[in-house]
């Protein structure tokens, strides 16, 4: 995976899509994007037959490049099982993730970064239970960062503050 990468290249950090960061990494929340449940228009037609428990028991599972660490987090924030009686896909590639789901393939976690499907009714939420430690971390390596990289976050964290303060 990207982390393991990271060992084999000379970089400073990386900043990925996580819950929880990185385990066995040193990493820093950035960006804080509570992930829910989404589908296209027919399948949440389809979930809300089912009832939310057993869609997410019926339905395929589409996994990030977390695998299906994500789903299990939402199983557990939601008070479910996660035992899908499909196996799920794993897409770690976002944008193939979200034509996926336009294309009614199966459900998938989702944030704010698809605002725009959901307003346009091309997606829609299926619940409000959220995976709220889901986000995008720093993930650092054990070597000290050059003094490029050390500007580079400081801009990063100065902007995050910035639009924080706008919301």
């Amino acid at each position: 995976n990207s982390v393991d990468m990271m060992r084999s290249v000379k970089v400073d950090m990386a900043i990925l899509w996580g819950i929880d960061g990185w385990e066995g990494h040193k990493s820093e929340l950035l960006l804080s994007l509570p992930a829910v449940p989404t589908a296209s228009r027919a399948v949440a037609e389809q979930g809300r037959q089912l009832g939310l428990a057993e869609a997410v028991r019926q339905l395929p599972l589409l996994g990030d490049s977390s695998g299906d660490a994500g789903w299990r987090a939402w199983h557990k924030a939601a008070g479910l099982p996660y035992a899908p009686s499909r196996s799920s896909l794993t897409i770690p590639d976002s944008n193939s993730r979200v034509q996926a789901v336009v294309d009614g393939q199966g459900l998938a976690l989702w944030d704010d970064l698809i605002a725009p499907e959901i307003d346009d009714g091309t997606l829609v939420r299926l619940s409000d239970v959220r995976v709220e430690n889901a986000g995008y971390f720093v993930i650092f390596t054990d070597r000290p960062m050059s003094q490029g990289a050390e500007a580079f976050l400081d801009w990063l964290r100065a902007e995050n503050d910035r639009s924080e303060r706008r919301a």
